[in-house]
């Protein structure tokens, strides 16, 4: 139902406009009766339509209408766009919107008998109800939705979309803003391989060149716009990154502060303890002193004199007897060394006392037998033999 957008789209071309215009009602491949530019015409429709479909604006348009109307969302936003095509035609077109639609309705009455059976049913209202200009108006939107939503089969709804159209207007105006430069200049490169040279570059020109450039610079300004935002964006994570950073640092330092805050106080703390129980005994033994009797304090000194006293004449006598005796050797001897000498000294007692046991024995022996022999004489000498 977007006729007015598929008329502009198909640039000056006479028979691509009429091929564009009823590419609608004709299905599939039943287009070999109808001449080349023609045929070109409805294949550019159906180019057209994939595009839109496939466009990121139109995509949003569509969902945004989707809860609501469902199968015919995209029907809607094709007459959406037609409405401010319609609208804003002035920015987009150099000719007048009432020329346009006179000179596209003249180019369908004098091909009208080539026209299909659809379109020469509809050619009458298009053009009695001037329907390419009348989307402009929101009177003339309320008359086609209704008139759709009487020939849809089932429950569309559609004669509700002028009041959604009018509560997010500026919502899908800024989606048709988008989309429309972009739709145009598609279709300019598919004429330039159609009509190739620069004798079609008028006619293949679908925008005007100062709403083009305006264009161009609004886009221009908006990537401007976009790259300073990312730009402001990665500062700003930068800057945070640091931040967070020196935020971690200063914890790392405050803990260790704190740490070693802890440290001196248990220093402290242990220090503290110490010197409260040195004080404590220090005070106990005060205490003691104290309640030690002052005849007890008399012995302990008298002891202590005798003590000294006998300290005084061991040292003394220990002194005479290093004076008489040789002087020994001053270095420490080891374990095994003094085991060593215990054990020579008690093999040196022990042969000591065996000789003196033998010379004994062999003295005796000698006496003994000197007294047998001595007797034997006087046996011999003897009265009595």
């Amino acid at each position: 139902m977007n006729f007015l957008a598929h008329l502009k789209l198909s640039g000056d071309h006479e028979k691509i406009m009429l091929g564009n215009f009823i590419a609608d009602h004709i299905r599939g491949n039943k287009i070999h009766h109808f001449p080349q530019e023609i045929k070109d015409g409805i294949m550019l429709h159906r180019k057209i339509d994939y595009y839109t479909d496939h466009h990121p604006a139109f995509i949003q348009t569509r969902t945004r209408l989707h809860k609501k109307y469902h199968k015919y969302a995209g029907v809607i936003a094709d007459i959406f766009y037609d409405h401010f095509l319609a609208r804003n035609w002035d920015e987009y077109s150099e000719i007048s919107l009432s020329h346009f639609t006179s000179y596209s309705y003249g180019i369908l009455l004098r091909n009208y008998t080539i026209l299909p059976r659809k379109t020469k049913q509809l050619l009458p209202f298009i053009i009695m109800q001037n329907w390419l200009a009348s989307y402009g108006k929101f009177d003339g939107l309320t008359r086609a939705f209704d008139m759709m939503a009487r020939r849809a089969k089932n429950k569309s709804n559609m004669e509700f979309a002028v009041d959604d159209l009018r509560e997010d207007y500026d919502l899908y105006k800024a989606d048709f803003e988008r989309f429309f430069p972009d739709i145009a200049d598609f279709c300019e490169k598919e004429l330039s391989i159609l009509f190739p040279g620069e004798k079609w570059k008028n006619k293949n020109h679908i925008i005007k060149t100062t709403k083009l450039e305006l264009i161009i610079k609004e886009r221009e300004a908006e990537k401007e716009k976009i790259d300073q935002a990312q730009q402001k964006k990665k500062i700003k994570e930068l800057a945070k990154k640091l931040r967070d950073q020196e935020k971690k640092l200063d914890k790392e330092k405050k803990e260790q502060e704190k740490k070693l805050e802890k440290e001196r106080k248990a220093k402290g703390k242990e220090k503290a303890k110490q010197e409260k129980i040195a004080k404590k005994q220090q005070e106990t033994n005060k205490k003691k002193e104290k309640e030690i009797p002052k005849e007890d304090k008399k012995d302990k000194a008298k002891k202590l004199k005798k003590s000294d006293l006998n300290k005084t004449k061991k040292t003394s006598k220990s002194t005479t007897k290093k004076k008489d005796a040789k002087p020994k050797k001053t270095e420490k001897v080891s374990k095994r060394k003094q085991i060593k000498k215990t054990a020579s000294k008690a093999k040196e007692t022990t042969y000591s006392r065996i000789k003196a046991i033998n010379e004994y024995t062999d003295k005796s022996l000698e006496s003994l037998k000197e007294a047998s022999k001595t007797y034997i004489k006087r046996l011999r000498t003897s009265k009595y033999k």
